[in-house]
């Protein structure tokens, strides 16, 4: 059973409420919180990244500084990965730093972009 005209009785009920005028700035803050908010600075997964690679970075550094040897055993893990992966030839080597090269001044080309209009028309 539905009562379509309960609803209009609410409606005629809340517009007879005598409201008050809004505080003349009220759109003017609204606008301010949520339009014309500055972006912010770091997005939620760059903080995420940051702060995991800080906390890897104190754990390693805790490790090395607490246990006896423990920066041979680094350069020992680190030379065999090395070694693994078929990093010992120098032509590797030379490439992958043609390569990391590449990629660096590939990145820093930058397309002209028109110019953007800073205020509104």
């Amino acid at each position: 059973m539905m009562h379509d005209d309960d609803f209009d009785d609410l409606d005629r009920a809340l517009a007879a409420l005598p409201l008050e005028a809004p505080p003349p700035s009220l759109h003017a803050r609204i606008m301010t919180a949520t339009v014309y908010r500055p972006a912010p600075a770091f997005r939620t997964w760059e903080l995420w990244v940051a702060g995991t690679l800080i906390a890897l970075c104190g754990w390693l550094a805790w490790y090395v500084f607490s246990l006896p040897h423990a920066t041979e055993r680094i350069a020992g893990l680190a030379l065999d990965l090395v070694q693994q992966a078929g990093l010992t030839s120098g032509y590797t080597l030379l490439w992958l730093a043609v390569g990391a090269s590449a990629a660096w001044w590939i990145s820093q080309l930058t397309i002209p972009q028109p110019a953007r209009r800073t205020q509104p028309r």
